[in-house]
């Protein structure tokens, strides 16, 4: 029998603040392991894992024999699962990790893998279990039966897939983050809130439930999987990679199983899942190996705040949400790009639409983003105001989208930095909005038949309020010194609704596939904080009145109670100032 040498256990000490959230002690007394050695056809074991709440449930697990390669990443133990916890739904995403244990030539029982891999068969009971020794980064010996992997084997096996859960979503937004997630290559599957207030922080144990958290907090963004081995405050878990990028720095938890969704399909499009929520964050995953992923219960990784804002000017309420979202920079953003920009925009969004609780096409808001960067004395900042009519967003507020889509622009521009790895301590938004359109369209303009290269020529303008009266404004225009001399027109042009991608032609992107090269891994990355900040404050446009003379352009007014759209038209005589 072997067993795990202590070298492999990595040991944190709980600070006192960690403590309060620790899982309930556990014996620090690591399983006996059984070695593939020992592993043959026709052996009975049993396995672990949750199909509903926090209880570990048993089921199990008949060895069909010992494979020697699969894919290039060493042996695996072939097995068909039984039992009243696997009934319907065979091997689900989220049974990744659940140990197996049998018993050993000494008879004792002892942990002899995790459930990792599917083979693509009708009903899923049939399946792959990564060795224990490869896991823990021992040297892994096959029984001298054991065979080779055949082709339709090779070809049909599939790691069993660890559900990226999201939860905090509306209904309608999560349809639409689950379909851009689709578009990018990661499944994503919308859960209810998990409930913290009614279940304990969990003890880490074999076969219990496990996340590794992109986001805790508002918008909790983590896969979820099962434990199959713990040493100390050493975790082990999945029997597979989940990025498979190495050092990592995410959170650790436990989650919550609220049921298993049958399906007895087993292909990419569909299988069996855990419909599972995120739970308490108990430690820290620090590594994404090919095999396994491994973290330690205690010191906690470090996030970044995101604290969103929303205020309902009409009814006077208040909407306050917090994400925290994992900050990888110190372990060099294992992923080529950092979680910032794809959370925050969805953090930004859900909160709108949680304030609006039923949103009407027409709204009108305003987005203010401040955003900290760690050895910056002055944050990177700016702000929008938003006018659409978003009867085509499928419940989601139209507005949500728009400022999601400035969201994801900003912190690209940061994320994207090629000089530098820049952390961010600090997202703020600070938003407001209320119903209908604060819109003015421009019916005719009246001013003078002369202006002055410099001067300032007064133009009324008559406009029409969307769905309101008819007003008249002046508006002091100055003239620019080098506008063309001469008879001219005179141009007034206001900017028109924005669209639901922010005007960026966007939307919001959930792409957390690896990157897809848009992300300034082509060359497109700022290479001085200068480039960063004109990054970042592209996402700020000018949404007030522009005059045109020729070709001579400039910004002319703004008004601060409602955007000004339409155009007016003046014949003009240019002189010397």
């Amino acid at each position: 029998m072997t067993t795990v040498p202590r070298m492999y256990a990595r040991v944190i000490t709980v600070t006192a603040f960690a403590a309060t959230l620790a899982a309930p002690a556990v014996a620090a007394a690591r399983d006996p392991i059984v070695p593939l050695s020992d592993i043959h056809r026709g052996m009975t074991c049993t396995a672990r894992t949750v199909v509903q709440g926090t209880e570990i449930t048993s089921f199990g697990v008949e060895v069909l024999d010992v494979v020697n390669d699969i894919d290039g990443s060493g042996p695996r133990i072939l097995v068909r699962v039984t039992g009243d916890a696997v009934a319907g739904s065979g091997i689900a995403s989220g049974f990744s990790g659940s140990p197996v244990y049998c018993a050993g030539r000494d008879g004792a029982i002892g942990n002899a893998g995790a459930v990792s891999a599917t083979v693509g068969q009708y009903g899923n009971d049939v399946g792959l279990v990564t060795p224990i020794q490869r896991m823990l980064g021992l040297a892994v010996k096959p029984p001298s039966g054991a065979r080779a992997a055949t082709k339709a084997e090779r070809a049909s096996a599939r790691a069993v897939a660890t559900p990226l859960m999201i939860s905090g979503l509306s209904p309608a937004l999560a349809k639409l983050a689950e379909e851009s997630s689709r578009a990018h290559g990661r499944t994503l599957v919308a859960a209810p809130v998990g409930p913290l207030a009614s279940f304990a922080p969990q003890p880490l144990v074999p076969g219990a439930s496990m996340g590794a958290a992109y986001s805790t907090g508002a918008l909790a963004l983590s896969a979820i999987g099962t434990v199959t081995y713990r040493d100390g405050n050493a975790i082990w878990g999945f029997g597979h990679q989940f990025d498979g990028v190495g050092r990592r720095s995410l959170p650790l938890q436990d989650a919550y199983v609220f049921t298993v969704i049958d399906n007895p399909l087993d292909t990419s499009e569909s299988t069996s899942y855990k419909l599972a929520a995120p739970g308490h964050t108990l430690g820290t995953l620090s590594n994404d190996a090919s095999s396994a992923v491994v973290g330690s219960v205690g010191e906690r990784a470090p996030t970044t705040p995101v604290t969103v804002t929303v205020r309902d000017r009409d009814r006077g309420k208040t909407v306050r949400q917090r994400t925290e979202v994992a900050d990888e920079t110190a372990v060099g953003d294992p992923l080529g790009y950092g979680l910032l920009p794809t959370v925050a925009p969805l953090a930004v969004a859900q909160a709108v639409t949680t304030a609006f609780d039923g949103a009407t096409a027409r709204e009108t808001g305003r987005l203010c983003l401040r955003v900290t960067v760690r050895g910056q004395r002055t944050p990177l900042r700016f702000c929008n105001r938003y006018v659409v009519n978003g009867s085509d967003t499928s419940g989601v507020p139209a507005l949500a989208l728009a400022m999601g889509g400035d969201v994801t622009t900003a912190l690209s521009a940061i994320d994207t930095a090629r000089y530098a790895a820049l952390d961010v301590t600090k997202v703020d938004a600070d938003i407001s909005f209320e119903r209908g359109l604060a819109l003015a369209t421009i019916l005719d303009a009246k001013g003078p038949s002369t202006v002055r290269r410099g001067g300032t020529a007064r133009v009324k303008l008559r406009l029409r309020e969307d769905r309101g009266p008819l007003r008249t404004i002046s508006v002091a225009l100055r003239i620019p010194r080098d506008a063309p001399l001469g008879e001219r027109t005179l141009r007034l042009s206001g900017r028109s609704l924005d669209g639901a991608d922010g005007g960026d032609g966007t939307t919001i992107v959930l792409d957390l596939g690896g990157g897809s090269g848009e992300d300034g891994s082509s060359g497109s990355g700022a290479l001085s904080y200068g480039q960063v900040r004109s990054g970042f404050e592209s996402a700020q446009r000018y949404d007030g009145l522009t005059a045109k003379i020729d070709k001579t352009r400039w910004r002319a007014f703004r008004d601060d109670a409602m955007r000004i759209d339409g155009r007016g038209t003046l014949s003009v005589t240019v002189v010397r100032g």
